[in-house]
């Protein structure tokens, strides 16, 4: 049996289960240490990294163009707002539109934002006829298709991520360059060496990407050696751990009487993991949280989701890292908030952390409930809905498995306890919430469908959308009673595609690993399954997840368990339909009717009839957000793994 590196320095597998002591954003904001401590916040980064030069330097070369280019944006936005009161009529190839009843049409008129009609030219000459309008032929030789949707990622985490250098076992297409992914020790090490060696004396290192199923055991003494006087931070694939030398450690003020006896942090080892994580998080946060810095995540996060075809994201957590909604929405608008950025973001706010911050459940749901509407189209509060949190990162291994457990014998960790997922999701379920629920393992899994269960013989509802997010690791039986009892599932396929290789062989064997995010199963049984991102643990793209889902293609070429797969109509469904279906939007946007907002997603062929394989080839050329055009640069195909 092969060693698991990621049972190294947790807790003995017999202790009991660790409780939510608090999630991350609810540990102090403010410096730990207050003694003075070495700043963690550097000016961006001077020159080259000789595998992938200056990140930084070349996002901001290109962030120059970008405003250039901004600015000629706005006075097109500017020219064209005006076009936006009277009718305009985008041609098209095709406009695939999602709804059953009218599949397909040529041409589309839109209106102040929204759909007025839709069908051919001729079709529309009643429209056309009776107000001023203009057509626009630009998409004559493309296809339109609705908006796509990535319903669960989360921006600021996303954009405390992407300005740190990826050490990741799958290639990145970022913003400012292309990453290679690195799949052993000795690689891991050598390029961790020499973004240490290139660093400016004085200014830590922050990374991400690492994962020891991949690149081996890693602690506080192997980072020590790297560097006993500059602060390295190393983050974990899953964002669920933190790895610091002992430097960081000093910096950050992070003291055993800080620490605790908290039963997620190995302080010896440098090590912070799940609720854990908050600790390091808290201190950090003061330098993570930089303005600078922010702003230029924030415009990494911008390009990214735009070039992956989106028009709607879903926040799924909002709150989680300030500390509250408000503190997170203020955080957002410096580049989420105005007329270059082509979607929408919907906040969801997370409740566990939400209960500790404000004393109870019953708090937090009145603070929920109180939060004053944004006067923005481009961030708005999803009203009546909640996440909560059950077991632990599937990327770090510590989502709860049921019998036989791990092959190494380690335990996953909780979030929440079962019993305190049931006694938060009660009190939003009897306010009327859609309650969102992150559940990995198929013990997780179970211990939320419990909970779901009891709600429901508590107080029955119709149409509650109970949503399991991620969904790695299910039973058969569990897909069915999912479904029997009106759930939804929004799943990661990107577990299948970077995991099931390596799972297969390290933690759970290979008929398991061969059936992670059972989507198939899912759709037999009548239950509705969209996809997201989670970004960064996954690539905001969601023709790529489409991809995945419709072939079940692992890193390494292998098809996992082919009757799991979705046809390429549902995988289609699933980022746009059904994607909304489950952050009840499906009134304004998931198909193209008369009524909903007029966002399409440009595209160079037909998607519904683009062969499964081909799903991740299709070039993304334009999106148009509310009526608005909005351009996507050409550049040769980089979906992850080609």
């Amino acid at each position: 049996m092969e060693e698991n590196p990621m049972l190294e320095n947790r807790r003995d597998p017999t202790a009991p289960h660790s409780r939510l002591l608090a999630p991350v954003h609810s540990r102090p904001r403010s410096p730990l240490n207050p003694q003075p401590r070495p700043q963690l916040n550097p000016p961006p980064r001077p020159q080259p990294r000789s595998f992938r030069p200056s990140r930084r330097r070349r996002f901001a070369s290109g962030l120059a163009r970008a405003w250039l280019a901004a600015a000629l944006l706005t006075a097109i936005l500017a020219s064209t707002a005006a076009a936006q009161e009277i009718l305009t009529v985008f041609t098209a190839r095709k406009i695939v539109t999602m709804e059953p009843s009218l599949p397909s049409a040529e041409a589309i008129a839109v209106q102040r934002g929204r759909i007025v009609s839709l069908g051919s030219l001729e079709s529309l000459a009643p429209w056309l006829e009776s107000r001023e309008h203009r057509i626009d032929r630009r998409f004559d030789e493309a296809f339109l298709m609705p908006g796509l949707i990535d319903n669960h990622l989360h921006p600021l985490m996303a954009a405390l991520l992407l300005p740190m250098d990826f050490i990741t076992p799958d290639d990145w297409d970022l913003p400012d360059g292309r990453v290679q992914g690195v799949q052993d020790r000795d690689a891991y090490l050598a390029r961790l060496t020499e973004l240490e060696a290139s660093t400016p004396t004085g200014l830590p290192l922050f990374t991400w990407g690492y994962h020891a199923l991949f690149h081996g055991k890693l602690g506080r003494a192997d980072l020590d050696a790297l560097s006993r006087q500059r602060p390295i931070i190393v983050w974990h694939r899953s964002f669920h751990e933190i790895y610091m030398n002992s430097a960081a450690l000093e910096a950050a003020g992070i003291t055993p009487e800080i620490v605790g006896e908290h039963p997620q942090v190995d302080l010896a080892n440098g090590h912070f993991f799940e609720t854990g994580a908050g600790v390091a998080l808290a201190a950090l946060s003061e330098e993570l949280f930089a303005p600078a810095r922010l702003k230029l995540g924030l415009e990494m996060l911008r390009e990214l989701v735009h070039r992956g075809g989106i028009t709607t994201m879903a926040d799924m957590a909002a709150g989680l890292m300030t500390g509250s909604v408000e503190n997170d929405l203020a955080l957002m608008r410096t580049a989420l908030d105005n007329d270059q950025t082509p979607f929408r973001t919907l906040l969801v706010p997370e409740g566990a952390g939400a209960a500790v911050a404000a004393g109870s459940n019953a708090a937090a749901l009145l603070q929920i409930e109180a939060l004053a509407d944004t006067g923005s189209t481009r961030l708005l509060h999803a009203r009546k809905q909640v996440k909560l949190l059950a077991d632990g990162a599937f990327f770090s291994q510590l989502m709860q498995m049921g019998p036989p457990g791990y092959i190494d014998g380690h335990h996953g960790e909780w979030l929440m306890e079962p019993d305190a997922l049931l006694a938060a999701a009660r009190t939003y379920w009897n306010a009327g919430y859609t309650i969102h629920v992150h559940a990995n393992g198929d013990e997780g899994v179970g211990a939320t469908l419990d909970v779901l269960k009891t709600l429901l013989e508590e107080k029955p509802r119709f149409d509650h959308r109970f949503t399991f997010h991620h969904y790695g690791y299910s039973t058969p039986e569990q897909d069915r009673q999912l479904a029997n009892l009106g759930a939804g599932v929004s799943a990661q396929p990107n577990y299948l595609h970077v995991l099931a290789d390596t799972y297969s062989r390290l933690g759970m064997g290979e008929d398991r690993a061969s059936q992670l995010t059972r989507l198939g199963s899912l759709q037999r049984a009548g239950a509705s399954v969209s996809l997201h991102s989670d970004l960064t643990m996954a690539p905001s793209q969601p023709l790529f997840l489409a991809w995945i889902a419709a072939t079940r293609i692992s890193s390494s070429g292998r098809v996992w368990a082919e009757n799991e797969r979705l046809t390429v109509e549902q995988a289609l469904r699933a980022i746009t339909s059904e994607a909304a279906r489950a952050i009840r939007m499906e009134n304004e946007i998931g198909s193209l009717r008369a009524g909903k907002r007029a966002d399409f997603t440009v595209l160079d062929r037909d998607p519904l009839q683009t062969p499964a394989l081909q799903l991740r080839d299709i070039r993304i050329r334009a999106t148009v957000f509310e009526g608005r055009v909005y351009p996507i640069e050409e550049r040769r195909n980089t979906s992850p793994g080609r």
